[in-house]
């Protein structure tokens, strides 16, 4: 059985944030990066994502 990390509970936290469209100077914040750049490179999977589903949003609006 795999252990669970407390990194582990981290990157969960960051993603599900990042997928609730929390901004990203807050999630920025609260794992403590102190820049933009760290952030976004470790999470850009999230962010690809909710892309998607802004993509998605935009596409029922016009539709």
């Amino acid at each position: 059985m795999r252990k669970i990390r407390f990194h582990d509970f981290r990157h969960t936290s960051a993603t599900f944030l990042i997928a609730q469209n929390t901004p990203l100077k807050t999630v920025q914040e609260r794992l403590g990066h102190k820049d933009y750049s760290t952030t976004i490179n470790t999470y850009a999977h999230a962010l690809k994502e909710t892309d998607r589903l802004a993509s998605d949003t935009l596409t029922k609006f016009i539709d």
